[in-house]
């Protein structure tokens, strides 16, 4: 049997990320993912980021970035960013920071375990484009 891919969430920002980030964590775990708490024991590392209060934006960036030098240096093969930052700045801010393997917006949670799945794979998800943009 294949070892279980795993993938670690984490979460920034306010109560909803929090809720969001349950639900992602339930359907992962439904499709067969391992959930681990530390990124640099995942496959995935899955930011949930925040969109609005200034200091969060930094933080979710920082976040990323921590993620993404777990790259080549270990389990972690793919960073990606979810939540409202993802969902506000889709596209543009996966062209401002390339280090994210792939920027999904809400209409992506549906089908996370596909797109994590497809983007481990060498894929590409095209980064969510907000409506209003």
């Amino acid at each position: 049997m294949p070892e279980r891919r795993t993938v670690a969430l984490v979460t920034l920002g306010c109560a909803r990320n929090e809720v969001d980030s349950e639900e992602l964590a339930g359907r992962l775990e439904a499709d067969g993912w391992q959930l681990v708490e530390d990124a640099e024991e995942a496959d995935v590392a899955v930011v949930n980021t925040c969109g609005f209060v200034e200091a969060a934006k930094k933080d979710s960036v920082d976040a990323l970035l921590e993620a993404n030098d777990l790259k080549g240096h270990g389990r972690t093969q793919a960073v990606v960013a979810v939540g409202c930052m993802a969902e506000r700045y889709g596209k543009e801010l996966a062209e401002a920071l390339p280090e994210a393997d792939g920027v999904l917006g809400f209409d992506d949670y549906a089908d996370i375990s596909d797109r994590l799945q497809t983007i481990l794979n060498g894929g590409i998800h095209a980064s969510h484009t907000p409506r209003d943009r």
